[in-house]
């Protein structure tokens, strides 16, 4: 067979875009060393390094405009979808609702990222603070990329099958399917903006500006794709009636999860920390911080898991859960010896971490087995309870209000936990029920006054 798409005539494409896409993580430190050089070929391959996956990933997309719009029937998006006769409406649907607008979201994303500096926010700051912001950036898209990559860029995608269709098997994807593509985009790119002001410690200024920009834009976010979850669309169906099969919407939870744990734990957590005082029973707090989060998160994974119809036995079911929260659990305490090593910019590095884990093993997990999002509404639970439990615990902040915070607090998760069972769709009740958990406890401890001479409720 002629060799007419692209995993066949490129084999080492996504290989290289992988590639690409890792030095992006230790984009910062590759970008150092090359400076400090003093020959040409270093200063080149950073440019090379930094616009290389925005224009593989540009040249994917202009690959398949060309091919739908000149309906080349050697594609096979085309000869799946497009009559002979198709118009223009039904090419530009196809486009943007298929696989196309996942590789124009991701280039977009890409090109965001490293175009950042000329952000107004990221303008208002130093040069050093905005080159940093860009790296983190960077560093997030890569990451979101990089672990969505099997079912973003699926391989029948890439692959002619043999032999070809010789007639349409299938409507085009209705323009509504475009919004999944859509929402993953603007989520990399304004996650991104938190994650790299949740981050940077080691560089003074002040990120107040671009914080509540991309808070504002991220809880919007967040709110559409709950809502557009809800109304059932296509990938989100097929997923439900097949759990097994993984496709596009676990890669939109993947980097729906990181932009929930960055908006309302790891953002206002590093304005909250910053208020505890030296940390008397510091210890005693970061053992129960720990308890409490391997304890709701295996609460809700194996009853959620439990409810699900992929396991024939309950102990099948609690042994996945297990597993799922133990992944979580075991990354936390691993990340202990971080501080130790030198990583300990932020207030409490040793919480710090331990919620990075949590917005980042999540969606290895995601990566590694579509049942990884089954984690989710638990981990944001216990996220939830990582913020109160310290001054809680320890003996020289004052303790939260237990009228606005510990009772509310305690209230919304026994009910997360126990009402979505009543719902007919359990993980999406789950996860709209996690989010008042969340919302008490940013709001309690915000507004919480730190002083250990404060009267409490």
């Amino acid at each position: 067979m002629v060799e007419i798409m692209l995993g066949d005539s490129l084999p080492w494409f996504f290989p290289l875009l992988a590639l690409l896409l890792c030095t992006w993580v230790a984009f910062a430190s590759i970008e150092k060393r090359a400076n400090e050089g003093e020959n040409s070929v270093s200063k080149f391959v950073v440019p090379v390094l930094r616009w290389g996956p925005p224009i593989m990933l540009g040249w994917l997309f202009l690959h398949r405009l060309i091919a739908i719009f000149s309906l080349d029937k050697s594609h096979m998006e085309v000869l799946q979808y497009l009559p002979s006769e198709a118009g223009m409406g039904d090419q530009f649907t196809l486009l943007l609702a298929g696989q196309g607008g996942i590789e124009l979201a991701t280039c977009a994303a890409a090109i965001f990222a490293v175009c950042s500096p000329r952000l107004p926010s990221v303008q208002a700051i130093s040069t050093e603070a905005s080159a940093a912001v860009q790296h983190r950036m960077m560093m997030f898209c890569a990451l979101c990329i990089l672990m969505g990559v099997g079912v973003l860029f699926p391989e029948h995608a890439y692959i002619a099958s043999s032999p070809l269709p010789q007639q349409n098997i299938g409507s085009a994807p209705a323009i509504s399917n475009a919004l999944l593509p859509l929402l993953f985009g603007l989520m990399v790119m304004f996650g991104g903006e938190l994650f790299a002001v949740s981050s940077v410690y080691t560089i003074e200024a002040d990120f107040s500006a671009l914080a509540k920009k991309a808070t504002l834009k991220c809880v919007l976010l967040i709110v559409a794709t709950l809502a557009w979850l809800a109304s059932g669309p296509d990938a989100w169906v097929a997923w439900q009636q097949d759990s097994t099969d993984s496709n596009a919407a676990l890669a939109l939870l993947m980097v729906m999860h990181a932009t929930v744990v960055l908006t309302a734990v790891l953002q206002p957590s590093r304005r909250i920390e910053s208020r505890l005082a030296h940390g008397e029973r510091r210890s005693v707090a970061l053992l129960a911080m720990f308890a409490s989060v391997g304890l709701i998160m295996l609460i809700s994974a194996c009853t959620l898991l439990n409810n699900s119809s992929n396991f024939a036995t309950t102990a099948g079911a609690n042994l996945f859960g297990l597993w799922l929260t133990s992944s979580v659990l075991g990354a936390m305490l691993l990340v202990q010896f971080m501080p130790t090593l030198g990583f300990d910019a932020a207030p409490r590095p040793e919480t710090w971490w331990l919620r990075m884990m949590g917005l980042l093993i999540p969606m290895v997990a995601i990566a590694i087995t579509p049942f990884g999002i089954y984690l989710l509404p638990g981990v944001w639970l216990a996220l939830a309870w990582s913020m109160v439990i310290p001054w809680i615990a320890e003996a020289d902040v004052a303790t939260p209000s237990v009228a606005f915070v510990t009772a509310p607090l305690f209230g919304a998760t026994v009910v997360a936990l126990a009402l979505p069972f009543m719902a007919s769709q359990v993980f999406l009740a789950a996860m709209f029920l996690a989010t008042p958990a969340l919302i008490v406890a940013v709001a309690g401890m915000l507004i919480h006054k730190p002083s250990a001479l404060q009267t409490t409720s």
